[in-house]
């Protein structure tokens, strides 16, 4: 018949296994169930953290442990009876015969163990039946989840403090949480930094840009100055030239009538 396993077997552990050891081994399952390989569905991964949770809830307590321990303790079977056999109950009535009238066999000595037995086996089973129900009942309005969040985040500062006590821990606590803001506010100073620096390197670009472009427009007003005067320049000349041309022209007209002036008085006195 297969072993059944128990709160430790879920826990990886043995029934020797100290509180540290329960607070880590809970720490550890619950985190491989959450973000490690455990190749299990997520429905099914969350069954099993609750599983986990609730064998460490158990184990957790020293009162629950001593109780659960005690239901470990193995029992003997129940005899079933076959055909042809008394029942159970007829076998035990004779317990009931005053001790100073029976003889004690070890068949009654057996019998007496085995009822024993079962009146302890019976009395755990109310206490568990009682048990489940109340968490049955804490479940519904929330208590357990509560309560068992409220353990995880208490096993967890036990796992990352240590035996710190309670004002060393808020020490810690409060120095970290200056560091972080401390973090966060060179980190706001640096973004500041760094957006002066942008905002003062587009300035110097767009200043750049804007005497390029002025420098760019000096020259082409240069360059059109310059057409412009060397046209004028060109069209003066041209002008010049044909003045002058027409002055030529206007001379040598009033020279031909002259010669022609000349050349009629010339005929006349001959005559």
């Amino acid at each position: 018949m297969k072993a059944k396993t128990t709160l430790y077997d879920l826990l990886g552990l043995t029934p020797s296994a100290s509180e540290a050891d329960i607070h880590a081994a809970h720490i550890r399952l619950v985190r491989h169930y959450q973000s490690g390989p455990h190749g299990l569905a997520p429905m099914d991964a969350d069954n099993q953290i609750k599983v986990i949770k609730e064998a460490w809830w158990i184990l957790s307590d020293p009162g629950r442990r001593a109780t659960y321990d005690a239901s470990l303790v193995p029992t003997q079977p129940e005899r079933v009876p076959g055909p042809g056999h008394a029942p159970l109950a007829d076998l035990v009535q004779p317990l009931k015969v005053e001790i100073s009238d029976v003889k004690w066999t070890p068949g009654r000595i057996m019998l007496t163990i085995i009822g024993g037995l079962m009146i302890v086996g019976m009395v755990i089973q109310i206490f568990f039946s009682l048990f489940a129900f109340k968490n049955a009942s804490r479940v519904a309005s929330g208590e357990v989840a509560v309560e068992m969040q409220e353990r995880v985040i208490a096993a967890e500062r036990r796992q990352m403090y240590g035996d710190l006590s309670p004002q060393e821990i808020a020490e810690q606590e409060a120095a970290a949480k200056q560091q972080r803001e401390e973090a966060v506010q060179s980190a706001e100073e640096r973004r500041k930094e760094y957006a002066r620096k942008e905002e003062e390197y587009k300035r110097e670009r767009a200043l750049q840009e804007r005497s390029q472009y002025a420098d760019r427009v000096s020259a082409d007003l240069e360059r059109a100055e310059e057409a412009a005067r060397r046209k004028a320049e060109w069209d003066k000349r041209q002008k010049e030239e044909a003045e002058r041309r027409v002055d030529m022209e206007e001379q040598r007209r009033v020279q031909e009538r002259v010669a022609r002036e000349r050349y009629r008085w010339q005929q006349e006195l001959q005559r």
